[in-house]
């Protein structure tokens, strides 16, 4: 497109030219202007806008032009980025029989100079946003227009669009009607409601896309009608969560008064189908609030057995040193607390700490892998069970794989309940998180994570001992290549390793490992 520029008066004109005449087209060949027409393309006034600013700005001051006249509104919405630079324009004059849009009224008050505006038809509605301006509309065409969207909603004031928290939307819609939807879309700040008649999935698709164009949310639409389409009826069941998820939109079915009367019988059985649900929905209800409870009591019971724990830890640390007493048939110093701990549960062999969780327990450790199941630390038959260690570990020497086991209890966080903690980053990232302590009657040991992952359930993990080393480097590995991040840590072939295991669901597992450091 060529923009024709002309001269006349007090007047700055702009037209444009699909095909110019052999005058023109020598001009642009040989970058000749005259004094009172210019030709531009299109391109370079995209191109050259600070150029064309001050050029225009200057031709309107040394002619003393004060009004612009557009051929049409093609033309006005490449020139009228200029308008605040030409504070000598007072006047716009559109002389195409289109109808001045919001868009347009939006750049026209940005020029401050700006008084007077004619068009053949301007919307009611722009007389009160362009009177704010200072700025006076004349339209040319008497006869009032509005579309069936705005006179349906009685939009005629900026006011109404801007406020309006419920609109009625009737399809099928008219270009007039959809061009007025997306400028109310644009303005309103306040829509909440939206009801629609007579629309099919494309129409509800449209007004969707609408919507999330102009970032509208948390809005409530209602489909009024008293027969829906299948597709509509599937759309609905296959998007709705989505929508409402992704876009803050809630879309509802509104059958009419008079359908709900005749199908009255319906509705009755949709009330005791209601009524079964409401049952239903109180029993899981119920059922939540007892594993929640259970939850509970589960949780106060493992804190007072560790207060019980802490307790007797101290009193009998500060005895054994009182009394000086040692561990018969060895002549190797231990941990005092793990000693202590033996007069509570002689099964217990040590104790697992990981930063920035909630597991710092006893470890315990009895002649097979189920018992610490469903029992606690007391011995009582509880569902959380307790940490414990591979019953085929050994302690003392520790195996090549030291494999701890607990249940994942997320619900109370007790047990394993946050070790999952170690797959976010959040977590990972503090350094200081990445030590295990794990202390035994004889030795205190600290593991660095080198591996945290999920998996299906396996036991390719769980091997304690190794009788080729190549084996075990190339299983350590193996679990490091799993993990969800790379902790940057380095496996040699004479480490040992701590493995935590949990379940992460009834199918798969949690699994954390951690090198030998101290």
């Amino acid at each position: 497109m060529k923009i024709l520029v002309k001269i006349k008066d007090n007047t700055l004109q702009f037209y444009n030219r699909k095909r110019l005449n052999t005058d023109y087209k020598n001009m642009l060949n040989t970058n000749i202007i005259s004094n009172d027409e210019l030709v531009f393309s299109e391109l370079y006034i995209k191109e050259n806008y600070k150029l064309l600013s001050s050029f225009f700005s200057e031709l309107t001051k040394t002619n003393n032009l004060d009004t612009i006249i557009f051929q049409n509104i093609d033309v006005a919405n490449l020139i009228l980025p200029f308008l605040p630079n030409l504070k000598n324009i007072t006047s716009i004059n559109f002389t195409s029989d289109e109808t001045l849009s919001y868009k347009i009224c939006e750049k026209l008050k940005k020029c401050y100079s700006l008084k007077y505006i004619s068009a053949h038809y301007i919307p009611p509605y722009l007389f009160e946003l362009l009177d704010k301006y200072d700025i006076i509309p004349e339209s040319r065409n008497e006869i009032l227009f509005t579309s069936s969207f705005m006179s349906i909603n009685q939009l005629s004031t900026y006011s109404s669009l801007y406020y309006k928290t419920s609109i009625i939307v009737n399809f099928p819609l008219k270009e007039e009607d959809k061009e007025d939807f997306n400028t109310f879309l644009e303005i309103n700040k306040y829509l909440r409601t939206i009801h629609i008649s007579n629309a099919n999935t494309i129409n509800l698709q449209e007004i969707i896309s609408l919507i999330n164009t102009y970032k509208k949310r948390y809005l409530k639409i209602y489909l009024h009608g008293d027969t829906y389409s299948a597709d509509i009826i599937n759309y609905l069941q296959k998007n709705n969560k989505l929508i409402k998820k992704k876009y803050k939109i809630s879309i509802k079915l509104k059958y009419s008064k008079h359908f709900i009367e005749k199908n009255a019988i319906k509705q009755t059985n949709n009330s005791i189908l209601r009524s079964i649900s409401i049952l239903i929905i109180f029993t899981i209800l119920l059922s939540g609030v007892f594993v929640l409870y259970n939850n509970y009591k589960s949780m106060m019971n493992v804190t007072k057995i560790q207060e019980e724990i802490n307790d007797y830890v101290i009193a009998k640390t500060n005895s054994i040193y009182k009394d000086n007493i040692v561990v018969e048939n060895t002549d190797q110093s231990v941990n005092t607390y793990i000693y202590s701990l033996k007069d509570i549960n002689p099964d217990i062999i040590g104790w697992l700490k990981v930063n920035n969780t909630n597991i710092d327990y006893p470890v315990v450790k009895t002649d097979n892998n189920t018992y610490y199941l469903n029992h606690d630390l007391n011995n009582k038959k509880e569902y959380n069970g307790w940490i414990f260690m591979d019953y085929q570990n050994n302690e003392e020497q520790l195996s090549d794989n030291t494999v701890i086991y607990g249940h994942n209890r997320y619900t109370n966080g007790i047990m394993f309940g946050t070790l999952n903690k170690i797959l976010y980053e959040k977590w990972y990232s503090n350094p200081e998180n990445l030590i295990i302590s794990l202390d035994t009657l004889y030795n205190s040991y600290q593991f660095k994570i080198f591996s945290a992952y999920t998996i299906l359930t396996t036991n390719d993990y769980l091997i304690l001992d190794y009788d080729d080393a190549k084996n075990r480097i190339s299983d350590f590995k193996r679990f490091k290549k799993r993990s969800v991040h790379d902790f940057n840590v380095d496996i040699q072939k004479d480490d040992k390793i701590l493995t935590l295991s949990t379940c992460n669901s009834k199918t798969t597992r949690l699994v954390v490992h951690a090198v030998l450091i101290k």
